[in-house]
């Protein structure tokens, strides 16, 4: 269900929330769910713990929402108070959990089937930030540019990482099928 989101319908939605009609939060919940919460856990790789920072998300971008610029993509900005909640709680911790977000996550299991397979090939083939950057497109259908801002790295950076990600891919497609 990797549907692209109506920017027309996002900013339609942030408008009633930015006058505190709360009614219009669980469609943009909806819509923003799966990216909130694997941008979350590709950092914590803790489920409790993510989703802990995942609710902590939401409350912030409520109490920031009238920061937003409607010229900017959501995603990217909700996306980045995950990261900075996730990195601050990662650092809090300073020891990493092994979790492999695959065999635990019931959370999305029922809707995402689609896309099971195509995840567990990209946890097994990539790591880190190479990971969190394909994703971030892939999944999340950010851009290049949008990645770089979220990631605050140099957009070079950012495509050079994407791109090594495909070709990984590619090559891990071909050792499954050959």
């Amino acid at each position: 269900m990797n549907e692209r989101v109506d920017r027309e319908e996002m900013i339609s939605i942030i408008k009633e929330l930015k006058k505190g009609n709360m009614n219009f939060f669980d469609d943009f919940y909806d819509l923003t769910k799966k990216q909130v919460y694997y941008a979350i856990v590709m950092i914590l790789k803790d489920k409790s713990l993510s989703e802990d920072i995942m609710q902590d998300t939401y409350i912030r971008f409520l109490e920031k929402i009238n920061y937003y610029n409607e010229r900017t993509n959501v995603v990217a900005f909700i996306v980045t108070i995950a990261r900075n909640l996730a990195i601050n709680a990662y650092n809090k911790r300073k020891r990493e959990v092994i979790y492999d977000i695959y065999d635990h996550d019931d959370m999305f299991q029922a809707e995402e089937k689609k896309e099971t397979p195509l995840l567990n090939l990209v946890m097994e083939t990539l790591e880190g930030e190479e990971r969190e950057v394909f994703l971030l497109h892939v999944i999340d259908e950010l851009k290049h540019r949008e990645i770089a801002k979220v990631m605050n790295k140099p957009l070079g950076t950012i495509t050079w990482m994407y791109n090594n990600a495909v070709k990984k891919m590619r090559g891990k497609v071909g050792e499954n099928n050959g």
